[in-house]
C-alpha cells in the first residue's frame, strides 16, 4: 500500500512538475505560444467536414482559446500580419485589377454596395433587438462579410475613434465567421438552381468574354498574292503600322529563313505570323491568301521559350534594346502572368516576363545570354521596392483627409499599403528600381500574414469571447446566422 501510494504521489508530483515547466516556457516566450497557435489552427484549417474546412480561419478559433486561457499576442505582431496579408493581396491582384475594373468594374461596384448595404442595415437591426454594443455589432458584421480586411479596419477605427473595444470587435468576427463560410458554400450550391442558371454553360460564356478582351495567340501562314508586296522590304511595307502581329520567319522554295527589315517579299513567298486572329486577319488583307502549308523549323532556324531574368534589361523597350537589328531575332509572344500579348517596340521588359524567341540558333543564344540565364534570379524578391511600398503605404496611411465640420479620416496602414502595391504590380517598378516578388514570395506573404494577424486578434478576443456567449446565450449566434 505504501508502495502504491509513493507511486501515486511521484506520478501527481511528475506531471505537477511538467505542467509548471509547460506554464513557464509560455510564459517566458511568446513565440513558443505564436507557433503553437498557428501549428494547431493550421491543423484544425485543414480538416474537412463535408468537403468543407475553416482554411487560415483555423488559427482564430485556435486563438480564441488560447486567449481564453490569458495568452496573448503583441499588437505589433498583429499589425506587421496584416501589412504583410494586404500587402500580398494588392500584389497579386494589381496586374489584373485596373484592367478588370475598366471593363466589369461598375457591375462589381454594384453587387459590392449592395452587400454591405444590406449586411449593415441587417447588423443594426440585430444590434438593435439583442441590444449589443457598437463594436460587438461591427465585429458581426465584418465576420458575416467574410472579410478579414474589414475586422482590421473596423478594429483601427473603433479604438482609435473611442468608439468601443477592439477585442470586442474580434469576438463578434469569431461568432459570425462559421455561419457566413457555410452560407457561402450554400450559397453556391443553391444560387445556380434559383437563377435557373446551367455552370459549364456560364462558365463557357465567361470564357469567350475574357478572350475577346484578352484574345489568345496563335500563328498562321499566308501565301503572299498580292503584287503590291511584291519586291518590296518588311520596312517599306511596315506591317506594324496595321496590326499588331508579328512576322517569325519566311519560306521562300525549300529555304526557311528568319525575316529582317532589309527582307525582301516576294509573290509566292510563305510568311509566318503570330498574333490574335483579328490581327492576323488584317495581315492577310496586306498579303493575300492563308495557306496550310507547313512550315516546320530547321537545324538553323529554332524557337526558345525563355524568362528575363537580368536586372540590367528590365524596365527597357524592345525598341531600345534594337532585337531585330542587333541579334537577328524575333520575339513573337509575351507572358505576362496569365496574359500573353503580341510584342512591339514599345514594349517594356520585366523581370520574370517569358519570351517566344525564333532566329538563328547561334542569333538565339547570343540573346539569352543578353536577357539572362540565371534563372534562381526569379526566385529571390528585390527587397529594395519591396521594403520601399511597405514604407510608402504606411506613411499614405496616416495621411489625414479633412471632413466637413473639423474631422478627419485616415486610410490607415493596412489600406495605404494596398493602395501602394495594387499601383506597383500595376507599373512594374519603383522609379528607376524594377519590382519583382516571386509567386511564392507572394503566396507566403498572404498566407503567414494573415495567420499572425488572426492569432493575434483571436487572443485578444478570446478573454471576452466565452463571457459574451454566456452573457448573450443562443440568440448571439442566431444573430450572426441573420446578418449572413
Amino acid at each position: 500500500m505504501y508502495k502504491i501510494c509513493s507511486i501515486v504521489q511521484g506520478t501527481l508530483w511528475s506531471l505537477s512538475f511538467f505542467d509548471k515547466l509547460i506554464m513557464s516556457i509560455f510564459a517566458s516566450d511568446v513565440f513558443v505560444v505564436l507557433f503553437l497557435i498557428l501549428v494547431l489552427g493550421f491543423a484544425l484549417g485543414r480538416y474537412k467536414v463535408k468537403g468543407v474546412s475553416l482554411g487560415t480561419a483555423g488559427v482564430l478559433f485556435s486563438a480564441l482559446i488560447f486567449g481564453h486561457f490569458g495568452f496573448h499576442i503583441p499588437k505589433e505582431i498583429m499589425e506587421m500580419g496584416l501589412l504583410l496579408f494586404v500587402y500580398a493581396v494588392g500584389l497579386q491582384a494589381g496586374p489584373h485589377f485596373f484592367r478588370n475594373f475598366r471593363r466589369v468594374g461598375m457591375h462589381f461596384f454594384v453587387v459590392i454596395l449592395v452587400s454591405i448595404i444590406s449586411g449593415t442595415i441587417a447588423a443594426i437591426l440585430v444590434g438593435w433587438y439583442l441590444n449589443l454594443r457598437a463594436d460587438l455589432t461591427v465585429g458581426i458584421l465584418t465576420g458575416a462579410l467574410t472579410n478579414t480586411p474589414a475586422l482590421a479596419s473596423a478594429i483601427d477605427v473603433v479604438t482609435r475613434q473611442g468608439l468601443g473595444q477592439g477585442s470586442m470587435v474580434s469576438v463578434g468576427y469569431g461568432i459570425a465567421y462559421p455561419f457566413s463560410m457555410l452560407g457561402v458554400v450554400l450559397l453556391m450550391q443553391w444560387l445556380p438552381r434559383l437563377l435557373a442558371k446551367d455552370l459549364p454553360s456560364e462558365e463557357a460564356k465567361w470564357k469567350a468574354e475574357s478572350l475577346q478582351e484578352y484574345p489568345s495567340l496563335m500563328a498562321k501562314q499566308f501565301l503572299i498574292t498580292n503584287s503590291n508586296c511584291d519586291g518590296k522590304t518588311i520596312r517599306e511595307l511596315n506591317p506594324g503600322r496595321m496590326c499588331d502581329a508579328n512576322i517569325s520567319r519566311l519560306r521562300r522554295g525549300n529555304d526557311i529563313f528568319t525575316v529582317k527589315p532589309e527582307t525582301v517579299l516576294k509573290c509566292g513567298d510563305i510568311v509566318r505570323a503570330v498574333g490574335s486572329l483579328k490581327e492576323l486577319d488584317l495581315l492577310r488583307v496586306l498579303f493575300g491568301e492563308e495557306t496550310d502549308i507547313s512550315m516546320d523549323l530547321n537545324q538553323n532556324i529554332v524557337s526558345v521559350d525563355i524568362e528575363v531574368s537580368d536586372d540590367s534589361i528590365s524596365l527597357k523597350t524592345l525598341g531600345e534594346l534594337h532585337v531585330l537589328e542587333k541579334y537577328g531575332v524575333i520575339i513573337t509572344r509575351l507572358r505576362r502572368g496569365d496574359v500573353e500579348f503580341s510584342p512591339n517596340g514599345n514594349t517594356v521588359l520585366l523581370l520574370g516576363d517569358q519570351l517566344r524567341i525564333v532566329g538563328e540558333r547561334s542569333a538565339v543564344d547570343d540573346f539569352i545570354n543578353l536577357i539572362g540565364r540565371d534563372e534562381s534570379r526569379l526566385d529571390e524578391t528585390t527587397m529594395l521596392p519591396f521594403l520601399l511600398g511597405l514604407l510608402l503605404g504606411v506613411a499614405a496611411g496616416n495621411i489625414p483627409f479633412p471632413l466637413p465640420g473639423g474631422m478627419s479620416i485616415r486610410l490607415g496602414g493596412a489600406g495605404g499599403v494596398f493602395l501602394v502595391s495594387l499601383g506597383l504590380s500595376h507599373y512594374g517598378s519603383v522609379g528607376r528600381f524594377g519590382f519583382f516578388v516571386p509567386q511564392a514570395a507572394k503566396n507566403f506573404s498572404r498566407e503567414f500574414g494573415l495567420m499572425l494577424f488572426l492569432a493575434g486578434a483571436g487572443t485578444i478576443a478570446g478573454a471576452q469571447f466565452f463571457e459574451v456567449l454566456m452573457e448573450q446565450g443562443i440568440a448571439l449566434f442566431i444573430g450572426g446566422a441573420f446578418v449572413t
